[in-house]
């Protein structure tokens, strides 16, 4: 999974989400690309992200992209390598913007 997309002014997650994921992966590019419009549909964020202003952030799954959203976007088509690095890396991420938030400081 990579993170492609962060809220408005939330630059803090992006230096939680560095400071304590293992395997972090993130590219400014990958948000640009999308803001575009060049690539095709949307995401669940983007309501509590323009209508709500909340803090969050977008992931995407780098691998297998092709299945998203069609027919054989099925757990047969799933790696469960991406689940676990997924877990391995948003676990913490809660926790630490947890944290952050509760001390004021989101």
């Amino acid at each position: 999974e990579a993170v492609f997309q962060l809220g408005p002014k939330n630059r803090w997650i992006a230096e939680v989400y560095q400071k304590v994921a293992p395997r972090p992966h993130a590219n400014s590019l990958y948000s640009s690309v999308f803001q575009t419009g060049k690539v095709p549909g949307d995401t669940d964020y983007r309501i509590y992200r323009d209508f709500g202003g909340l803090a969050g952030v977008d992931f995407a799954v780098t691998t297998n992209g092709y299945v998203y959203h069609t027919s054989i976007d099925d757990l047969a088509h799933l790696d469960v390598r991406s689940v676990q690095h997924y877990g391995d890396n948003v676990v913490p991420l809660l926790r630490g913007m947890a944290g952050r938030l509760a001390e004021g400081l989101g």
